[in-house]
């Protein structure tokens, strides 16, 4: 093709058309520029907290730089790829860090961190997340002993499947059998029907060799003829062989096929045939089954203990929760920054999208939604470690509470980020239906969260039964502790004459006046619901099964949420306040650290949390219920919501720096509209070279599609 040559005549011509273009054109990277000159607080202080201090936040830095150059940690093409190149690699890259980590001698959280980074979910996904965990919360120390060393040095690989295709949350219901054989000292594992089959099991597709598999414990008597069910167990079974990588006999296999989205983890089936497995492949750190087929249960106060391992699965979600939501509104936040949109009037330049107030409602609560859940997801994090030293001294007594609070958090937190990324995505505009924004892979590879680990519904039927039962007990004069303790004063709070405090529109700023107004919302859903369950059984009280309970979860559900709120209210406030505290007993050294902020940044946090609490009362109706209620008067919800807006206009200015105070690596965003620099358009116009489709100027369709057409104009 001939070069393309412009003339000076042509080029003079065109000269003042692109001067008028000029006199109102901005550049992007500018407006981020400025937008980080308007910030009222320490950036670098509070990426500090959010990344574990200073040292982990260079680290995060130095190795996405390292990884960007590995072949396995190339970005580059990842939006173009096919499922089984995903597939492919995916698994790269996870042998690719696993291999770094031997080579390096680096420690876990140094993997964990660069798994994060490369964000390339694939087959030892589970192996990492469920099969390693199981084996150590629920083996035996002999079975820890043979089993780790093969799982560290990924002699095997692991996955664990407990859902089928006809029981997932109601892990009671599951039909996989697990069958003891006295004469032979073996168990058979079998699939008695086609709903039986295990479904959605990562990495057990194609990746697996081995899965700690969750079927009913059959005990058959002695004198024969009867067995005994003792319910789900979890063991472990061999299901390829080492060496070619084939089903063992007896064992069926394979792919689920192309999901939403996840597509790089190879999600599977599986069931059995009559499959024998030694008798100490049954996980027996708790429960056991000796040599001569006697079941020795766990002792009373270690019965739960097999919850041990999908409370750890949730907790780890309600930590992710912040940084998945965090990631989104860096995104978003830093593309409305930049786009311009509509000039007030003709020759100026047109209005940053982010100063609309339409949204900034949008993007800036969810900003103060991702730093509520990153505070929840350490929290609970916290608990959990703690509930590991109780549970090695053999104390249980924290587990019912961890139980229902990191059910009812799981829901509650996977459902505001799962949500909070698509309102992200829709925020961008048309840019924000590309693939090359990096949100809809974010979104698609995040919504099974809401799903997976137990359907958020069911969950939050967890956690509303824990409050229900505490507000019996307390009914019958016992008190309560932990996250449900407001119970205790349930009569005072629902009083007639407990009223909110507010005065003036300022009030809604004070952590007090919000606690105490998400609080009794809490309170009176709890008796709402109970009242509502206990009128539906004629007065008997409270039943958690049967018709009357399944016919009445709605408010349920609605108390669950209600309370979950409340705890990540308080959990916010109480860290910032830690976080301030610290700071003013030791100057200095805990800033770097990640431990302590100054006043300036807590009273930006004090400001999320309170527009935080405020939209949660919106959006979930709690407003109404607070006036149907007769807790608010109609000043007091109308001041409420002027201070929610009021807010707005007071974080704006530090909209761009409370993103980046996240720390999240261009690499990890892998985003041409969340670029740090700011260089959007040439981000979008750099990655779109990239296609595929772009290899031939022609495209793939020209020879036998299009040609052919196209040639047939000459017979017109």
């Amino acid at each position: 093709m001939a070069a393309h040559i412009v003339d000076e005549r042509t080029k003079e011509l065109q000269r003042p058309s692109t001067q008028i273009i000029l006199r109102t054109h901005t550049e992007p990277s500018q407006d981020l520029d400025e937008e980080r000159r308007r910030a009222t607080f320490s950036v670098s202080e509070l990426a500090y907290v959010l990344n574990g201090g200073k040292e982990l936040l260079e680290k995060k830095q130095r190795l996405a730089e390292i990884l960007a150059k590995t072949s396995w940690g190339d970005k580059s093409k990842r939006y173009f790829l096919s499922r089984e190149e995903e597939y492919v690699g995916g698994l790269r890259a996870a042998l690719g860090i696993w291999e770094k980590m031997k080579a390096e001698e680096l420690c876990l959280a140094d993997g964990a961190l660069m798994r994060s980074l490369v964000d390339f979910p694939g087959g030892l996904e589970l192996h990492i997340g469920m099969f390693i965990p199981s084996i150590i919360s629920q083996g035996s120390p002999e079975q820890q002993a043979k089993w780790m060393p093969l799982c560290m040095g990924l002699r095997i690989i692991g996955t664990y499947a407990q859902t089928e295709l006809g029981h997932g949350t109601f892990v009671r219901g599951l039909e996989t059998t697990a069958t003891y054989d006295r004469k032979t000292g073996e168990f058979v594992l079998h699939s008695p029907t086609l709903t039986s089959t295990k479904w959605w099991p990562g990495g057990l597709g194609k990746t697996a060799t081995h899965a700690v598999v969750m079927a009913r414990l059959m005990m058959p008597d002695e004198e024969g003829g009867g067995v005994r069910d003792y319910g789900p167990h979890g063991f472990i079974a061999q299901l390829r062989d080492l060496d070619t990588h084939l089903p063992l006999p007896g064992v069926t296999i394979g792919d689920i096929g192309p999901k939403v989205g996840y597509n790089g983890v190879d999600n599977g089936f599986l069931s059995f045939d009559h499959v024998r497995i030694p008798r100490d492949d049954m996980l027996m750190r708790f429960a056991k089954v000796t040599p001569e087929g006697r079941y020795v249960p766990p002792p009373p106060s270690n019965s739960k203990a097999s919850y041990a391992t999908m409370v750890f699965v949730r907790a780890d979600i309600v930590k992710n929760a912040g940084s998945s939501l965090g990631r989104a509104v860096t995104i978003a936040t830093r593309y409305a920054a930049v786009r311009r949109q509509t000039a007030p009037a003709a020759g100026e330049r047109e209005l940053q999208v982010l100063d609309y107030q339409n949204c900034a409602a949008t993007l800036l609560p969810l900003v103060a939604s991702a730093y509520a859940l990153f505070f929840m997801g350490e929290a609970m994090m916290a608990m959990y470690r703690q509930f590991e030293k109780d549970r090695d001294r053999g104390e249980f007594g924290a587990l019912p509470e961890l139980h229902a609070l990191s059910s009812g958090l799981k829901a509650l937190c996977t459902w505001i980020t799962a949500d909070g990324i698509e309102e992200c995505r829709r925020t961008c505009g048309g840019h924000g239906y590309s693939k090359l924004s990096g949100l809809p892979s974010l979104f698609q590879n995040y919504v099974q969260n809401v799903t997976w680990e137990g359907d958020n519904n069911v969950l939050c039927l967890q956690t509303a039964r824990h409050l229900l039962k505490a507000l019996a007990g307390v009914r019958q004069g016992k008190r309560v502790s932990g996250s449900a303790a407001y119970l205790n004063e349930v009569a005072v709070e629902l009083a007639p004459e407990s009223r909110c405090g507010a005065t003036c529109d300022k009030c809604w700023l004070g952590a007090d006046v919000m606690a105490a107004a998400l609080r009794h919302t809490a309170a009176r859903g709890v008796v709402t619901a109970a009242e509502t369950l206990t009128a539906a059984t004629g007065g008997k009280g409270l039943v958690f099964e049967g018709r009357a309970w399944n016919e009445n979860t709605v408010e349920s559900i609605r108390a669950a949420k209600a309370h979950c709120t409340y705890i990540l209210h308080q959990t916010f406030v109480q860290s910032v306040d830690q976080l301030e505290a610290a700071a003013a007993s030791d100057p200095g050294a805990t800033c770097e650290q990640g431990r302590a902020v100054g006043a300036a940044t807590a009273a930006v946090l004090r400001q999320l949390a309170a527009l935080f609490s405020l939209e949660q009362l919106e959006r979930s109706g709690g407003v109404a219920a607070l006036l149907e209620d007769g807790y608010l008067n109609a000043a007091q919800a109308a001041a409420l919501r002027r201070r929610h807006r009021l807010l707005l206009t007071d974080l704006r200015p530090n909209a761009v720096a409370l993103v980046d105070a996240f720390g999240f690596p261009d690499y990890l965003l892998n985003s041409a509209l969340g670029r740090a620099d700011g260089d959007v358009y040439r981000g979008l116009l750099d990655m779109a070279r990239g296609s595929p489709l772009n290899a031939t100027q022609e495209g793939p369709a020209w020879p036998d599609v299009l040609k052919p057409v196209l040639a047939a104009r000459s017979r017109l």
